[in-house]
């Protein structure tokens, strides 16, 4: 009993030792000349420990709250010149710190908003960007290089002596160019839209094997793609950091292609040797070229929430891609990797559905903030994108090949004040399959009769090649 006697006497020792040691003087004088000498550290474990004890006033948020700032710790900065505040609500030294503690954080929107609350005489000293109705023009565009592409064009291998058909699709390069609008309609809701124009080269072919007459039929055609495209995300802020983006992009495809119909199939003539020969393929000729169009479309959400160094979202989209249906589940996690908030990761995992495929597809990427004006980025993905789209339903991989892998950098850095450009690279591994398609002869019942109906064997050969893609454009913030 007498040792819990001593202990409490000891702990009662301390406290008042402590509150006697931080009295208001000592808090005053010493934060002051911490703060001369720019000791921000000292400073910030002196002040909350003042505070803590109930040691709280005007100047004391504000030095803790400047030395938060000087050491880029941008939330409890705020936090401080916030309290300021309540003791002294028409102090610009603290509105103007919490202005730029939130832009340098990364929370622009927030920044710009807190702006329109200032009066003009701070508003015309610190410049800042005010969110207008039309808030952003962004003009972009870009091309592909494909090394290989003469070479896919001309392969053709058949698996073996049967008599196939191929009907051979490839993308080639393609360029294109757009523009969108930002609105900020209020603060709580944006609006984004943006239009784009796509051409791209294709090459047609298709190959017909008949090695009953050794001949093979070729029709070769080069056409070209055209891709409209509309894009409208809007917006919904909530009050605690979240954020709802609805989305919706719809494609209008038109191109010249190979129209062909398959009628029959040659038969063998009687009597029926011992290894009768494989059958042939009739089809309609000759071979026409038609006009074909589609119109494709991406919806879906987003539901994104920030924390003081973290971020979690989730995007669901539903999507009708080259007349087949997806749908894809995104769950992301992105983190600061330092304190100083200059280095953010992201990483999300994608589970796609094509019935009756099911895919997953890892994406990982890396920002760096150079210097306050100069930004990079890294990213890569891996698995196959094919029918597939991201950045909210933006960008959409709906050509006749697969991403099996992607690497790729962007830099982004202001011109001037209201004008910033970003330039950005990608290589891709790409793989595009060949479907050889077999007849394989008339449905059979196990008695021998021919049953209504043909089976067919497809065989696949994949064709690996790479891709360039560079692109870059300019953001006009009005």
């Amino acid at each position: 009993m007498k040792h819990y006697i001593i202990i409490i006497l000891f702990i009662s020792n301390i406290t008042v030792f402590a509150n006697d040691t931080l009295t208001f003087k000592y808090v005053d004088s010493a934060t002051y000349s911490m703060y001369q000498k720019q000791e921000w550290k000292e400073l910030i474990k002196l002040g909350n420990e003042a505070i803590y004890n109930n040691i709280d006033y005007f100047y004391l948020r504000m030095r803790v709250g400047i030395a938060y700032y000087e050491t880029r710790e941008f939330e409890p900065a705020i936090s401080h010149f916030e309290k300021a505040l309540e003791f002294n609500s028409a102090n610009e030294t603290a509105m103007e710190y919490i202005y730029y503690s939130l832009a340098f954080s990364g929370k622009s929107r927030d920044a710009g908003y807190y702006a329109k609350t200032l009066n003009q005489t701070l508003k015309d000293k610190i410049k800042p960007e005010i969110p207008k109705k039309i808030d952003k023009l962004f003009l972009e565009g870009g091309y592909n290089i494909i090394p290989d592409f003469e070479n896919i064009k001309k392969n053709i291998i058949p698996p073996d002596e049967k008599n196939y058909r191929l009907e051979k699709d490839v993308t080639g390069k393609f360029i294109f160019a757009g523009f969108g609008l930002n609105h900020e309609c209020n603060k709580k809701f944006s609006f984004l839209h943006s239009y784009s124009y796509m051409k791209a080269d294709g090459f047609q072919q298709l190959y017909f094997a008949d090695n009953i007459n050794h001949d093979t039929l070729y029709n070769e055609y080069n056409y070209s793609l055209k891709i409209l495209q509309y894009y409208f995300a809007p917006t919904f802020y909530g009050r605690e950091n979240n954020s709802f983006t609805l989305f919706g992009n719809i494609m209008y495809l038109t191109s010249n292609k190979y129209d062909y119909k398959f009628l029959r199939t040659a038969p063998i003539p009687l009597p029926l040797p011992t290894n009768p020969p494989p059958p042939v393929y009739i089809y309609e000729m000759p071979i026409k070229l038609k006009t074909i169009t589609s119109l494709q479309f991406v919806a879906g959400i987003n539901y994104t929430k920030n924390y003081k160094k973290s971020l979690f979202d989730f995007t669901a989209t539903f999507s009708n891609i080259n007349s087949y249906k997806q749908i894809q589940l995104t769950p992301g996690y992105g983190i600061y990797l330092n304190k100083n908030k200059t280095v953010f990761s992201k990483s999300t995992f994608t589970i796609f559905f094509q019935n009756p495929e099911i895919r997953a597809i890892i994406n990982q990427s890396f920002s760096f903030k150079i210097t306050k004006k100069l930004e990079m980025d890294i990213s890569g993905s891996y698995g196959t994108l094919r029918n597939y789209n991201e950045n909210n339903g933006y960008t959409i991989l709906n050509s006749n090949d697969e991403t099996l892998y992607r690497i790729g950098t962007k830099i982004s850095f202001p011109i001037i004040k209201k004008l910033s450009c970003f330039a950005s690279y990608s290589f891709s591994g790409k793989n595009l399959p060949f479907d050889f398609l077999y007849f394989n002869g008339p449905q059979l019942s196990h008695g021998g009769q021919s049953v209504t109906g043909n089976t067919f064997t497809t065989t696949i050969q994949n064709n690996k090649y790479n891709q360039h893609l560079i692109n870059g454009g300019i953001i006009w913030k009005f």
